[in-house]
């Protein structure tokens, strides 16, 4: 018997995303999101600013 690898749903779909580096506006501390979160905004790490990923 053969055991097959589970993932989690959605994995295919996910599994090639890009990384894009954004800099915060406010801090300048670099990150790295994904692909498929250009258009959102998001809370920096470093300083808790939001970051709208369009801008970038």
């Amino acid at each position: 018997m053969t055991e097959q690898k589970q993932h989690c749903p959605g994995f295919e779909a996910n599994k090639t995303l890009a990384e894009v580096k954004v800099k915060c506006p406010a801090c300048g501390k670099e990150m790295e999101i994904f692909a498929d979160e250009l258009g959102k905004t998001i809370k920096c790490a470093a300083c808790g600013a939001s970051i709208e990923t369009k801008k970038c």
